[in-house]
């Protein structure tokens, strides 16, 4: 892993005993080599600004809070909207236009309209959740007197395809593999439909950062931390929820000792991000804990190659077929790239839905 930028002591507790038994853990549970040069940087701005803030730190809008805003706006954002002001002044419906393209608003807006035309009365109830201002976030949006950024409103469209192809009253309990701040998380939970047990497993310093974003969002007793499992020889989730918990966030290491079954597992835009043979150790992992469905939403292709050393990407992309082959114990009932997923110019964002058994 690259050198931190920063003293592991001038981090909190919780998260300097993740970074400490990560040093220890086997290599295929620790940072690939996309993720890699990422974590100094992550751990910087946690350091320099607070983990309260993170949704506006630079790391996390470069690594792990997606945004639909373009990257250009973001990284010159007071200058861009100077300029829109000084078009207004001689054009208001042509810098409305561009200001709704440029910020991500009119993208926003269409997967709003997505998620609502599809969402329909099974469980999880959805129409009622709004996102949280925990994080300090530089972009959200309101619709309807209800707040989302952009991972929340993906992740929406994700669950309502979810609730097309199965039948989701099965679901009480979830996996996450990649699951960045948490916002599954927050929706499954948000729901009033039941009371739905959410276990996030990633790498730290992300598993510190979505531990204290649920924490913010339900308070510190509903969401067990990784001290509160570190000692436990196995990690059982009907025992926490029986605790009072509602969710718990793990680091990678530890699904070894995680127990299931779990009715659904997910991973969005994380596998894509590692080496297929990582990919396949923790698929081994998910067809032991997981009896009934899977929601993938990778890059059909896979993420782009590292040209140099140093570049971001990955060493071999993880693909479609590498999917198909990891998960043989579970048939594929639904895909879709266009309207749940995501496509422009040849990139293409996958949802698949797979169902445990075959035929």
């Amino acid at each position: 892993m690259a050198k931190l930028l920063i003293p592991i002591e001038r981090i909190t507790l919780l998260l300097s005993t993740m970074l400490a038994d990560m040093e220890n853990a086997p290599q295929r549970y620790k940072p690939t080599r996309f993720w890699a040069g990422c974590v100094p940087h992550i751990l910087d701005d946690i350091a320099k600004h607070g983990v309260t803030s993170f949704r506006s730190h630079q790391s996390g809008l470069n690594y792990y809070v997606p945004s639909y805003a373009q990257t250009n706006y973001m990284a010159a954002r007071e200058e861009y909207d100077r300029e829109l002001d000084r078009l207004a002044e001689a054009n208001l419906e042509l810098a409305e236009l561009w200001r709704r393209q440029i910020t991500g608003a009119a993208e926003a807006e269409m997967d709003y309209h997505i998620f609502v035309a599809a969402e329909t009365d099974k469980p999880p109830e959805l129409l009622g959740v709004s996102q949280s201002d925990f994080g300090a976030p530089s972009e959200f949006f309101q619709f309807h007197g209800k707040v989302f950024g952009a991972a929340f409103l993906r992740y929406l469209k994700c669950l309502v395809f979810l609730k097309k192809h199965t039948p989701s009253h099965r679901i009480r309990r979830v996996l996450e593999i990649g699951g960045g701040y948490g916002v599954l998380g927050e929706i499954l939970l948000k729901s009033p439909s039941r009371p739905y047990f959410y276990v996030n497993v990633d790498i730290p310093p992300v598993a510190y950062v979505a531990t204290e974003y649920l924490r913010g969002v339900f308070g510190k007793e509903a969401v067990a931390d990784y001290l509160v499992t570190r000692d436990l020889e196995t990690i059982d989730p009907v025992a926490l929820q029986q605790q009072g918990y509602r969710a718990v966030v793990l680091c990678p290491w530890q699904l070894e000792r995680l127990q299931g079954p779990f009715e659904l597992f997910v991973n969005s835009a994380s596998f894509q991000e590692m080496e297929p043979e990582v990919v396949a150790n923790y698929a081994s992992h998910v067809t032991r804990l997981v009896n009934g469905y899977l929601l993938l939403k990778n890059s059909r292709h896979g993420k782009q190659l590292a040209e140099h050393e140093g570049a971001i990407g990955v060493e071999k992309p993880t693909t479609h077929a590498h999917y198909l082959d990891f998960f043989s114990e579970f048939e594929l009932v639904a895909r879709d790239v266009a309207t749940f997923g995501l496509a422009h110019g040849g990139f293409a964002s996958e949802v698949l839905v797979f169902k445990r058994g075959k035929g």
